[in-house]
C-alpha cells in the first residue's frame, strides 16, 4: 500500500529518531532550521539544503531545494556571516583576479513552494515528492530487547542510534545530466569531513564526535543488479560554492558540508544517507549513566556504517509500519496524529546503563525532565504494547531512588498526621538526576504550579504497577514488590483521612511537603477546575481506579483482607462521586461549593475509567470487566450522563470543533483528549463531533506557530503554548484497541 499525500498544511516539523538515543533529525517546517539534534528539547539549528540542479556539478544552474532553511518561506537566500566576510576579504585582496567559476558559486537557491510538493506522512516513512526528486526519511521502530536478558547481536540491531533517508533522482527521460545533493549549514564550530573510518564506497561529515551523516549512491540498472559508488563530498560556506568548486571542494574552514551525485541522461540514482549519533562516556550527573548503545557500537563511523549496510532492512521495516497504520481502520486524521505522536515519543527516549543496570528514560519534551511520572502513566499503554519491560524498569527505579515518605496535613487545622509513601514528580532534568527522593519540579509553600503532586504520583505508580501486572502476568515481580504495594494502600488510606470513620474514598489531606501550600494535579497549567487535588473530580475517579488496581494485585497475591480493604475504599469513592451529580447529571470539577472549580465542567472526569477498561481486555485482568459492568455500573452511568450533557451542550468544544477539556479554560491537552475519546467511544458510547474534533487537532499541530515544534500537547486556542516537542501524545495508541 502507498501512503497517500497528507491532506493538510505540509510545512510542519517532525522528529525522525531511533529508539533510546535521545537524537533526532528534525525537519519539515518551511523557512526554519532543523537537522541533527542530540539531547535537545527543541529542533536543532542547521540549515538544510536538499535538492537538485540542472547540469553537472559545475553548471551555473541555481539549486532547487526543499524549504528547510532560515528564510526559505520568504524567498530569501541567506548566507552565513562567515561566508560573507570571507567573500568580502577575498575580493578586497584580489580585485584584479577573475574567478572563472564565480558565476557558478553565486548563492542562488530556489525553494520549492508548497504547491510544488507533496508530503506522504506514514508511520515509518516521511516522503517529500517534487517534480524533480523524492526525499524519504525512514524511522522504523519495534521491540527493544531487555539488556541483560537478550543477545548482544539483537541489542546492536535494535539500539542502532541512526535513521536513514534517500534522495532519488529519476533522469531516465532527461536530456542532460542532473546533480543531486544533501547538505547541512551549521551555525556552531566543530564540523568536519569523515575521511576515515567509513566503509569503502561511502563519504560523510560530522559535528565533532557526536553526530553526523554518511552516504552512498545506488545506481539503478534496469538490465541488471544495482551497484554502489561513493558520492562526491564538499565542504565550503554554502552548498552551491562547494558543489561548483573545481579545485578545492573541501575547505576545513567551511560550515556547510554535503554529499552530491550526478545522474546522466537515461539513468536513475539514489543517494542513501545514514543520520546518526554517538555520545561516548558518562552523560548524566549524580547517577552516572552511559548510553546503552555504546556497549554495542565503537564509534560514530561504526554507527553510520551499520546503518548504510542495513539500509534495505530499515527501509522495509518502515514501510511495513506504514502498511500497518493504513490497514488499522483509523481515519486519516487519527492516522496522522498517531504517526506524529510516535515520532516525538521516540525522539524523547533514552536507554542508559547506570551501575550495570539498564535505565529507561522518556524526557519531557521541551522541558527535558527525566521520567515525569504523570507522563509515564499515560505513555504506559504504548510501552506495554511494544516493550513491557521498560514499565517494570521505571517502577523499580522510582522505588529505589525516587520514593519518599511524608506526613499528611489537615487543610482546616494544619495539624499533621502520619502519611506514607509516594513518588517524585520526576527524576531530574537535562541529564542531571535530582537528589534522591526529590524531583526537579516540586517546590514547597505553593498553591498552584510547581507544588507537589503527592496523591497523583502515588496513584500513577500504583496504576502503572497494576496495569503492568494485568498485561504481563508477572507474578514474580509482584511478589518482590508486595512491600511497596502494601505501603501504597496504607498511604492511600491516610490521604483520604487518618480517621477511618471519616473516609469517603476521596483525597482530603495534603502532603506535608506542601508546607503552607496545597497539592496540585498533572493539569498544573490549566485552571482552578483541575489544579487543586483535594476533592477534585478528576483525581477522585483516578483514586477509585487506584483502589481497584490494588484490589487486582492483592487478588493475584492471595491477600484477601487487603483486597477487601481496597474494594471497600473503591465503593466509598464511587458513592461520593455519584452523590455530587446535580439535577442535570453534571458533576462539578471540585466538590467544594465555595471553590471556583465548582462551576467548571471537565471531560477528564472519565479518565480514570481507562484503567479498568484496559485491564478488562488483558489476559491477567481478573475481575475488571465485572467491575465496570456490575458493582460499579452506577459510577460508570453517572460519568456517562455527565459526559453526554457536556458534549451535547457544546460547552466543551472550541469554535473550530476541537475538544475543550475544561469548560472554563482555553487550554487543552492533546494527549488527554485522546484518552478521553477512547473512554468515551469504547465504554460510554459517545463519539459526537469527534471527526470534526480530530480535524481541528490536526490543524493545531501543523499550522502557524505550532508547526515548528513537531508534536505538541498543551494547546491554547489552537496554538501550541507549552508541552512542545512532546512525547505524551502516544496515548492515541488506544485508538487501535
Amino acid at each position: 500500500m502507498n501512503v497517500p499525500p497528507f491532506h493538510g498544511h505540509i510545512g510542519f516539523n517532525a522528529h525522525h529518531s531511533p529508539m533510546g538515543a535521545f537524537f533526532s533529525f528534525t525537519c519539515g517546517c518551511f523557512g526554519k532550521r532543523g537537522g541533527l539534534g542530540c539531547q535537545l528539547g527543541r529542533p536543532a539549528n542547521q540549515d538544510l539544503y536538499i535538492g537538485v540542479k540542472d547540469g553537472d556539478r559545475h553548471s551555473a544552474s541555481p539549486l532547487r531545494v526543499l524549504p528547510f532553511y532560515e528564510g526559505a518561506d520568504k524567498g530569501m537566500v541567506e548566507l552565513p556571516d562567515v561566508a560573507q566576510q570571507a567573500a568580502a576579504s577575498y575580493l578586497a585582496q584580489a580585485a584584479d583576479h577573475v574567478d572563472p567559476d564565480a558565476d557558478r558559486k553565486t548563492p542562488r537557491l530556489t525553494p520549492y513552494r508548497a504547491d510544488q510538493m507533496k508530503r506522504h506522512y506514514g508511520w515509518g516513512s516521511d516522503t517529500w515528492a517534487t517534480p524533480d526528486f523524492t526525499f524519504v526519511i525512514y524511522t522504523p521502530f519495534g521491540e527493544i530487547p531487555e539488556p541483560g536478558r537478550a543477545d548482544a547481536s539483537d541489542l546492536r540491531q535494535a539500539l542502532l542510534p541512526a535513521v536513514v533517508a534517500e534522495l532519488t533522482l529519476d533522469n531516465t527521460h532527461g536530456a542532460q545530466t542532473r546533480t543531486g545533493f544533501f547538505s547541512l549549514g551549521f551555525h556552531e564550530p566543530g564540523v568536519r569531513m569523515l575521511d576515515e573510518g567509513l566503509s569503502p564506497g561511502s563519504a560523510g561529515f560530522a559535528l565533532r564526535r557526536h553526530a553526523g551523516a554518511a552516504g552512498q549512491v545506488v545506481r539503478h540498472d534496469p538490465n541488471g543488479p544495482q551497484w554502489i559508488e561513493a558520492p562526491f563530498p564538499f565542504f565550503r560556506w554554502s552548498p552551491n560554492d562547494g558543489i561548483a568548486e573545481r579545485d578545492n571542494p573541501v575547505h576545513l574552514l567551511g560550515s556547510c558540508p554535503g554529499l552530491g551525485f550526478e545522474v546522466p541522461p537515461g539513468q536513475k540514482r539514489t543517494l542513501q544517507v545514514a543520520l546518526g549519533c554517538y555520545l561516548e562516556g558518562v552523560v548524566t550527573t549524580r547517577l552516572e549513566g552511559v548510553y546503552q548503545y555504546t556497549k554495542h557500537y565503537a564509534s560514530l563511523t561504526d554507527v553510520l556504517n551499520q546503518a548504510l549496510e542495513h539500509f534495505d532492512r530499515l527501509k522495509h521495516e518502515a514501510i511495513a509500519l506504514d502498511n500497518d497504520l493504513l490497514e488499522s481502520g483509523l481515519s486519516a486524521d487519527r492516522q496522522f496524529l498517531l504517526a506524529h505522536a510516535t515520532r516525538s515519543y521516540y525522539g524523547s527516549t533514552q536507554l542508559l546503563e547506570i551501575g550495570g543496570r539498564p535505565w529507561w528514560i522518556v524526557n519531557e519534551g521541551e522541558y527535558v525532565m527525566i521520567n515525569t511520572l504523570d507522563l509515564s502513566v499515560d505513555q504506559l499503554f504504548w510501552e506495554l504494547r511494544h516493550n513491557p519491560w521498560v514499565v517494570r524498569n521505571l517502577l523499580d527505579n522510582f522505588v529505589r531512588y525516587y520514593a519518599y515518605h511524608d506526613k499528611v496535613k489537615d487543610p482546616a487545622s494544619g495539624e499533621l498526621f502520619a502519611g506514607g509513601i509516594s513518588f517524585c514528580h520526576d527524576q531530574g532534568i537535562h541529564n542531571q538526576f535530582s537528589p534522591i527522593g526529590r524531583s526537579s519540579y516540586e517546590l514547597t509553600h505553593l498553591p498552584g504550579c510547581f507544588s507537589h503532586m503527592t496523591q497523583e504520583q502515588l496513584c500513577n505508580w500504583t496504576l502503572c504497577a497494576a496495569t503492568y501486572v494485568a498485561h504481563s502476568g508477572d507474578l514474580d515481580w509482584l511478589e518482590q514488590s508486595q512491600e511497596t504495594v502494601n505501603a501504597c494502600l496504607k498511604s492511600m488510606l491516610q490521604r483520604d483521612d487518618p480517621d477511618p470513620a471519616r473516609r469517603d474514598g476521596v483525597m482530603g489531606f495534603d502532603s506535608s511537603r506542601c508546607g503552607s501550600g496545597q497539592e496540585i494535579t498533572t493539569y498544573d497549567s490549566l485552571d482552578h477546575s483541575l489544579a487543586q487535588a483535594r476533592n477534585n473530580l478528576y483525581l477522585a475517579v483516578k483514586c477509585w481506579a487506584t483502589y481497584l488496581g490494588l484490589a487486582l494485585m492483592y487478588q493475584k497475591l492471595g491477600f484477601g483482607r487487603s483486597r477487601e480493604t481496597a474494594l471497600d475504599q473503591a465503593r466509598r469513592c464511587a458513592r461520593t462521586i455519584v452523590k455530587q451529580a446535580g439535577p442535570d447529571g453534571v458533576i462539578p470539577a471540585v466538590f467544594e461549593k465555595d471553590n471556583p472549580g465548582y462551576q467548571s465542567r471537565i471531560l477528564p472526569a472519565v479518565e480514570g475509567l481507562v484503567y479498568p477498561l484496559y485491564w478488562s481486555r488483558c489476559r491477567h485482568g481478573g475481575e475488571a470487566a465485572a467491575w465496570t459492568a456490575g458493582e460499579f455500573a452506577p459510577l460508570v452511568d453517572a460519568l456517562r450522563r455527565h459526559t453526554q450533557v457536556l458534549l451535547e451542550s457544546n460547552a466543551n468544544f472550541f469554535k473550530d470543533g476541537g475538544i475543550r477539556l475544561s469548560s472554563t479554560s482555553d487550554n487543552s491537552w492533546v494527549s488527554k483528549i485522546a484518552l478521553f475519546q477512547h473512554v468515551s467511544e469504547t465504554l460510554l458510547g459517545h463519539a459526537t463531533g469527534f471527526d470534526k474534533a480530530d480535524a481541528a487537532h490536526v490543524k493545531w499541530e501543523t499550522e502557524g506557530e505550532s508547526a515548528y515544534w513537531a508534536m505538541s500537547d498543551q494547546i491554547v486556542n489552537g496554538v501550541a503554548r507549552g508541552s512542545k516537542y512532546y512525547p505524551r501524545c502516544v496515548t492515541s495508541v488506544l485508538w487501535l484497541d
